[in-house]
């Protein structure tokens, strides 16, 4: 009989082994991404380690970067570099999962890839790269910087006029780490099916540019730019207000699609005499016409209140406007501290507060229920399938999702699970649709389409094709009943909804949960379902504002101007919830118990902003805003080119680059002693980029790119989004599928930015017409008959 001791170990080890297991490869050159995906896969209960150079305590001046690595690795076992490709091999064959973001360092320690593969059938390989293992542009070296040039992101960032920006080092790689621990989940599922593990390819460029694929339309369709707009969004995004504005103690962020959005915000100033002229009723010509003259109107009102006072006011009156928070103010958010969400640790030797899971995983929707969500990776390995196979094309086929999501966040999580094979089944109100389709007329190479424009809008069809589409008032008893018996026979429910409205309608979790135990629910808010900005309205500027996003772009030595025409904070929530869901449904898969996940956008956001959070507590003031620059690299920037508004991108990672950079311009500056070391041109990064900027600005864009990058040196051309569509790139990578809109006619949507080895995520029709497949769910899946189906449009259930 084993002993007690005994007994504790063997449970120990049982216990471990039934964890997912992942090694995250840590090698030259690596950086955010690898380590923000095992970080978010161990903050879920995976037992990850870190196989690298031994991560020291930083120094007080590390740099952000630095700082952020060192506290990604908490949580993490560390292992030193095996010495020889048989040890990797005895190493790698207890391990699910390998993440990487340097494959060329990788290579000379574990050998090519394929060969890797082929040894270790049964592993998942996760790897990222600006752009990608394969494509024009596999070899280019390349930064996170080049990937937001060839996206478009870049185009969007900046002031008109002037050069185009970057978010801030680390911000986009986050991104990528994010997509690269959601995708590593999937193959893992496709694993637990078919017996064998896959290679998860995920490009920086691709990530990014699918977030512009959605973003963008809602500008160049409807007849906007999609350029650099300053402190708002370009044309206003089509309608007042889209600005950051001052006020008595700082700035805050104003945002509104709809009149009754601006009716409250006028009210709220005391309806002032102005606001009854007509010019100040049409809000797209407010917003596209003459915005800095209604910018002027609410100047003195906005003077007169601080931050604090204009985001209670918003509270009250629900409000689109929120304060740009910098870092002193989001650590004082009380909304943070109520859902516990930052966590103490250390950083170059001191204490500080970092973001934990933005995410909290439940058995039911109450605040003090417990949080599970480092558990949703433990438990009993699935049995190994009957029949190992190497294929599986759709491999959600099965699945089903009833979506109740609006806009963005939501319905693109669902969407992409489509594009794997699950059946999406997207619910609105026919009198009262998604806003996505209410966008406004919708044009096409200048001239407006004809034609029912909430069909067309081609924003509306990127983030929603492939689905099913119903009409059901869910204020109407025998429609709450109707989607409960869909609830009974789906996997997963999306909402992001206002909090608690689902529940007042009976739709929420624990009336669902009670006919059928399986569902998983994920509710996407703004700042979760509980705490006192629980009722907080914001759309994606408004989440970015209150993150601190907006407090860090800018211009070098300026005031930030944010990057409002970016919206990044639909895009990074999305991906966010797939970490999360695709964890969630393998565990309910397991033990046969969903749950309910309650994630916060603005701290799914706060995330990925993690090096500022941590520098600014280190250094004690809030990080500066730094334009284009990098910590580690001098030059990194972005350049004019000779013609009109070309901009390439340029960047130094050591001295033997700036070597090469010098022998190429052959201009007197590069002989300049200053700029010989790093150290050199970091200190007089603003003369450099002068000079460079001088020399690049007699030269065309595309020529000069391709002798940098055959010299071996980091450089892209900045695209505009027509230029991004017609790059080569995103062809050969397979990102983009041609599908027909109604009236409006073909259309390329770009799909969910992962490359697997032998499948990927397809588009095989655009998004649904309102209502147009209530039929066939309702009768087809639900087995109503056609006679019961006209009497609930005749009674206004089916609506």
């Amino acid at each position: 009989m084993a002993s007690p001791a005994t007994t504790v170990m063997l449970n120990s080890i049982t216990q471990e082994s039934a964890r997912v297991r992942v090694l995250e490869y840590a090698g030259a050159g690596c950086g955010i991404a690898a380590a923000y995906a095992g970080w978010l896969l161990a903050q879920m209960g995976a037992a990850v380690a870190r196989v690298g150079p031994s991560l020291a305590p930083c120094a007080l001046d590390a740099n952000p970067l630095q700082l952020a690595l060192e506290v990604l690795a908490d949580g993490k076992a560390a292992l030193t570099y095996p010495s020889s490709i048989t040890d990797f091999d005895q190493l790698l064959a207890d391990y699910d999962i390998l993440l990487c973001d340097a494959p060329q360092s990788f290579a000379a320690i574990g050998g090519p890839l394929p060969a890797l593969r082929a040894r270790h059938p049964r592993l998942v390989v996760g790897v990222a790269t600006p752009f990608g293992l394969d494509g024009p542009y596999a070899g280019v070296p390349a930064c996170a910087l080049d990937a937001q040039a060839l996206s478009a992101v870049a185009w969007s960032l900046g002031e008109p006029g002037r050069a185009p920006l970057s978010l801030p080092p680390g911000i986009a790689e986050h991104q990528a780490g994010t997509m690269l621990a959601a995708g590593s989940l999937l193959a893992l599922a496709v694993r637990d099916q078919c017996g064998s593990g896959r290679l998860v390819d995920i490009a920086l460029a691709d990530v990014l540019a699918s977030y512009v694929g959605g973003n963008c339309r809602l500008y160049i369709h409807h007849g906007l730019r999609w350029h650099r707009g300053g402190r708002r969004a370009s044309g206003s995004g089509g309608a007042y207000p889209y600005v950051i504005l001052p006020c008595k103690d700082g700035e805050v962020c104003l945002f509104g699609r709809t009149r009754e959005e601006w009716e409250r915000l006028v009210a709220v100033m005391g309806n002032p005499a102005w606001s009854a002229a007509p010019r100040y009723q049409d809000l797209r010509a407010m917003g596209t016409q003459y915005p800095d003259e209604v910018d002027a109107l609410l100047g003195p009102w906005l003077a007169q209140h601080s931050k604090a006072e204009l985001a209670a006011l918003a509270l009250t009156h629900n409000l689109i406007l929120s304060p740009i928070c910098d870092v002193a103010d989001v650590l004082q958010t009380e909304q943070f501290a109520e859902r516990r969400f930052f966590t103490r640790t250390h950083a170059a030797g001191r204490a500080v507060r970092v973001p934990a899971l933005p995410f909290r995983v439940t058995a039911s929707r109450a605040p003090e229920a417990a949080n599970l969500a480092a558990t949703l990776l433990h438990g009993a390995a699935p049995p190994p399938p009957a029949t190992a196979t190497t294929s599986s094309a759709r491999p959600l086929s099965g699945l089903r999702v009833l979506d109740f999501g609006w806009v963005w966040s939501a319905p693109w999580v669902g969407t992409i699970l489509g594009e794997l094979g699950a059946q999406v089944i997207k619910v609105e109100h026919g009198k009262r649709p998604d806003n996505l389709r209410l966008s406004g007329r919708v044009m096409r190479d200048g001239a407006v389409v004809a034609g029912p424009s909430k069909e067309m809008s081609p924003m509306f069809h990127q983030i929603n094709h492939g689905k099913l589409g119903i009409t059901l008032n869910a204020k109407a008893p025998r429609a709450v009943e109707l989607l409960h018996r869909l609830a009974a026979i789906s996997d997963l429910a999306v909402e992001n909804m206002s909090p608690g409205s689902l529940e007042r309608s009976h739709l929420g979790y624990e009336s669902l949960r009670a006919v059928n135990p399986r569902l998983v629910m994920l509710a996407m808010s703004a700042a979760g379902q509980f705490g006192p900005l629980a009722n907080m309205r914001a759309y994606a500027p408004n989440m970015s504002s209150a993150a601190g996003l907006e407090a860090l772009v800018g211009y070098r030595g300026e005031a930030p101007i944010g990057a409002l025409s970016f919206g990044l904070g639909d895009p990074n929530a999305s991906t966010h919830a797939l970490v999360v869901v695709l964890a969630a449904l393998r565990r309910a898969r397991l033990s046969g118990v969903g749950c309910y996940i309650d994630l916060s956008q603005i701290e799914a956001l706060l995330g990925t902003l993690r090096p500022y959070l941590i520098d600014s507590q280190v250094q004690q003031r809030q990080s500066p805003v730094t334009g284009n620059e990098h910590p580690a690299m001098a030059p990194h920037g972005i350049y004019p080119a000779h013609e009109d508004d070309a901009w390439l991108t340029l960047a130094v990672a050591d001295d033997g680059q700036w070597r090469v950079l010098r022998s190429l311009c052959a201009a007197a500056w590069a002989c300049d002693p200053r700029f010989e070391t790093f150290a050199g041109r970091k200190a007089h990064a603003a003369e450099l980029d002068g000079e460079i900027s001088t020399w690049t600005a007699t030269q065309p864009r595309d020529a000069l790119v391709a002798r940098l990058r055959a010299a071996g040196l980091a450089s892209s051309p900045v695209l505009s989004v027509e230029e991004q569509w017609r790059d080569p790139h995103y062809a050969a990578r397979g990102i983009k599928h041609r599908v027909d809109i109604p009236v409006y006619g073909a259309e390329d949507l770009f799909q969910a930015p992962w490359r697997f080895s032998d499948f990927a995520p397809q588009i095989d029709r655009c998004g649904p017409l309102t209502g147009q497949h209530n039929d066939y769910v309702l009768g087809e899946l639900l087995g109503l008959s056609t006679a019961e189906i006209a009497e609930l449009q005749r009674s206004g259930v089916v609506a």
